[in-house]
């Protein structure tokens, strides 16, 4: 087991499946990981997974700050089921100051007590999940990113009705503006005022998640 824990460049308490999946991404980004977890058996299993793990009891600010967490600059907070293991350690988290906290909520109420805490980002993986997935099976949205609960990125394949357009002229006061567009057989880059989509391009388009959708959706 690694002893070089406050060096540690984000720091996840709780290594279920999200805490597991989300620092095994990190860690194939280049990003050092500090695991910890209650279960023993848990972190067992994971030992060959992560550089840097640890059995511990997350809800112990003593524990916590043995561990360097106080150090750290980023934290996220991957306990869901357990509420009150979740805010106890979400609670020592914030006491220490950390600058930016995320935390994994399994419902409107668990996250709302995060938040109200002190958490800078309160995450519903499910929800999130399920949001995403139904903009894209709903139309022709290829891939969607919600910013805020009302604003969103998607990229979709160009509606006819703007074919043989410029960017500029569809831009021209439009709620939805296309950002980025990928020439059929290219790669995407920054759309340019003076651009004509084309068919087989695809575009990314930003504004309100009604509007993105109907845009998605015109013929």
């Amino acid at each position: 087991m690694a002893r070089n824990r406050r060096q540690s460049h984000v720091v996840i308490l709780g290594l279920g499946r999200f805490g597991q999946a989300l620092g095994e991404e990190l860690m194939a980004g280049g990003v050092e990981v500090l695991g910890v977890d209650a279960s023993e058996r848990r972190v067992q299993q994971l030992s060959d997974t992560f550089d840097h793990i640890v059995h511990a009891d997350t809800t112990m600010p003593s524990v916590l700050r043995q561990l360097g967490v106080h150090e750290a600059q980023r934290v996220v907070i991957a306990i869901g089921a357990d509420l009150e293991s979740s805010l106890l350690t979400a609670s020592a988290v914030v006491d220490f100051g950390v600058p930016s906290i995320w935390a994994k909520a399994d419902s409107i109420a668990h996250g709302k007590i995060l938040g109200q805490i002190g958490c800078h980002h309160v995450i519903r993986p499910e929800a999130d999940t399920g949001r995403r997935v139904a903009h894209l099976i709903g139309g022709g949205v290829q891939e969607y990113v919600e910013f805020d609960p009302d604003f969103a990125v998607a990229k979709i394949a160009p509606p006819v009705s703007v074919l043989g357009r410029e960017i500029a002229e569809i831009n021209a006061g439009a709620v939805v503006r296309i950002l980025a567009v990928r020439p059929r057989g290219g790669a995407f880059r920054p759309a340019l005022p003076a651009d004509r989509l084309a068919a087989g391009d695809l575009v990314l388009a930003a504004g309100p998640v009604a509007e993105v959708e109907a845009f998605a959706a015109r013929g």
